[in-house]
């Protein structure tokens, strides 16, 4: 398996988990989960566009 499978691999399971603590979380936590998630959104976005998953590449 690649560096960059790896890698995006992880950040879904990251993001897996920030949506999940989000959903059981009290609105306190939103304000540090959402900026969270979008940093492990920024993150993957190099890993995602190499690897050929994300939106637009076919």
């Amino acid at each position: 398996m690649s560096a960059d499978a790896k890698r995006s691999y992880g950040s879904t399971i990251a993001l897996l988990v920030l949506g999940i603590l989000a959903l059981y979380a009290s609105g306190r936590w939103l304000m540090l989960l959402v900026p969270a998630a979008l940093a492990v959104c920024y993150l993957a976005r190099p890993a995602f566009r190499r690897s050929g998953h994300g939106p637009g590449i076919r």
